[in-house]
């Protein structure tokens, strides 16, 4: 099984925030579009749920793991979604409150599962 950097996919999801900040203050020359952004299998934690990742998922912090991302995903294209229609008071609104929370939980349960990871070693069964 490949090995995860946990640093780097926490540090990506930190980011998000940054970037639907410059987003939404006009800042970025970022595009970003909701339908994309609401896919939870294309960033490298999510590749790793739904491919690598899949026989830990007898681990107890990977399913809430993979709610939350989806969470996550869902949200920050809201925010997204909520500018576009020119709703961007709404949009910092999720940005600063439910979208935060998650965030901050997402990242504390990302590395409780990587601790989970990682004492497992090669001890998960494969399916």
């Amino acid at each position: 099984m490949e090995s995860m950097n946990w640093m780097e996919i926490i540090s990506a999801h930190v980011m998000w925030k940054q970037r639907l900040t410059a987003y939404l203050a006009g800042t970025s020359q970022e595009a970003l579009d909701p339908e994309t952004i609401k896919l939870d299998d294309r960033c490298a934690l999510g590749k790793w749920i739904y491919g690598d990742g899949k026989p830990m998922n007898v681990l107890p912090g990977y399913e809430e793991v993979r709610t939350l991302h989806a969470t996550f995903h869902q949200n920050a294209a809201q925010v997204v979604s909520l500018h576009l229609a020119g709703d961007t008071a709404g949009a910092e609104a999720l940005l600063n409150g439910d979208y935060s929370r998650l965030s901050e939980k997402l990242k504390h349960r990302i590395l409780g599962l990587s601790n989970q990871v990682k004492s497992a070693g090669d001890g998960i069964p494969r399916f």
